[in-house]
C-alpha cells in the first residue's frame, strides 16, 4: 500500500509540473520567471487584483526592506530584499539571462503599481556560479544598484540570519505580490502569510523528492489554501525576530498543501558577503 501511495503522489506532482504556468514559482520545464515576463508592459495590462494564495494585505511600512524587481516597462517580475544602500538580494531564476538595462528595483511601497515609488536602475547582476547545478540549487543572486537607496521610515535594510537555528514548528512568514492561484494575475498590494518550519527530511517526505531539497533550502508548511505562488520568487521569508531566513525558490503552485521551498540564507551568508565585497567564491 505504501509503495502505491508513493507512486500516486509522484504522479500527482509530475502532473502538476506538466500543467504549471509559464511564471514563478517554477516547476521542472517552466521558463525562468524573469525571462518569462521580461517583455510584459504595464500599459497593456489590466490593473492587477490577484494576491498571494490565502494571504492578507500587508500594512504600509511593515516590510520596509522588500523590493519589487521589475522589467524595463515597470512590470513586476519577482521579489527582492534590501541588504544595504547599494545591494539587493533576489533569486537567480529571476534575473538569470537578463541585462542590467532590463531591470528596475522599486522600494518603499506595498503597491508595485505605484508610479511615485522610488525606482532604481541596476549596474551589475551577480548570479551564483553554481545556480541550478543541480536544478533548484543555489538559486540566489545579488543586484548592485546604480545609485544609493534613500533610507527612511518606509525603506531600510533587512537583517540576515547568520546562524541556522530554526526549529521544527517555528513560525515563519513570507510576503510577495504573487497571484492567488495558478495562471492568475499578480497582486497589486503586498500580501503576507505565515506557516511553520519543516526540516529537510520531513520536507523531502512530503514532496516525495530526494533530489531538489537539501541543506541549502528552508521548507515551510502552510495550511491548504495558503502558500507562495507565481510572482513570489525572490521574496522574503522571515522569523519572529524579523530576520531573513530564506528567499522564495520553488514549490508546487499554489496553496495545494505541499511545502514551499526557500533558499536558506544562513547557508549562503559567506557567498553574499564575499560577492558584495568584490570576491567571487561559489
Amino acid at each position: 500500500m505504501r509503495n502505491r501511495w508513493n507512486l500516486t503522489v509522484l504522479l500527482g506532482l509530475t502532473l502538476l509540473a506538466l500543467q504549471g504556468p509559464t511564471e514563478a514559482m517554477r516547476m521542472r520545464g517552466d521558463p525562468l520567471p524573469g525571462l518569462a515576463n521580461i517583455e510584459r508592459h504595464r500599459s497593456t495590462e489590466a490593473v492587477p487584483q490577484g494576491r498571494v494564495a490565502g494571504g492578507s494585505t500587508a500594512a504600509e511600512g511593515k516590510w520596509p526592506w522588500i523590493a519589487s524587481i521589475q522589467n524595463a516597462y515597470s512590470y513586476h517580475l519577482c521579489g527582492g530584499l534590501i541588504l544595504n544602500e547599494y545591494w539587493v538580494l533576489t533569486a537567480a531564476s529571476c534575473v538569470a539571462g537578463l541585462r542590467t538595462s532590463s531591470l528596475l528595483v522599486v522600494t518603499g511601497t506595498v503597491d508595485w503599481w505605484d508610479l511615485y515609488a522610488a525606482y532604481y536602475s541596476v549596474s551589475r547582476i551577480r548570479v551564483h556560479c553554481n545556480y541550478d547545478k543541480p536544478l533548484y540549487h543555489n538559486d540566489i543572486a545579488l543586484l548592485q544598484l546604480s545609485s544609493k537607496i534613500e533610507f527612511n521610515d518606509a525603506t531600510t535594510n533587512i537583517t540576515l540570519a547568520d546562524i541556522d537555528e530554526l526549529e521544527e514548528g517555528e513560525k515563519l512568514t513570507f510576503a510577495g505580490w504573487g497571484s492567488s492561484e495558478a495562471m492568475g494575475t499578480y497582486g497589486r498590494y503586498l500580501q503576507e502569510a505565515s506557516g511553520t518550519y519543516l526540516p529537510v527530511d520531513a520536507c523531502r517526505e512530503k514532496l516525495q523528492n530526494q533530489d531538489d531539497v537539501d541543506l541549502g533550502h528552508v521548507c515551510v508548511q502552510m495550511d491548504a489554501g495558503k502558500g507562495a505562488c507565481h510572482g513570489d520568487t525572490g521574496g522574503p521569508l522571515i522569523d519572529e525576530q524579523e530576520r531573513l531566513v530564506g528567499i522564495g525558490n520553488w514549490g508546487v503552485p499554489c496553496g495545494r498543501g505541499y511545502p514551499d521551498v526557500y533558499a536558506r540564507i544562513a547557508f549562503y551568508n559567506d557567498w553574499i558577503r564575499t560577492t558584495m565585497n568584490g570576491c567571487t567564491i561559489a
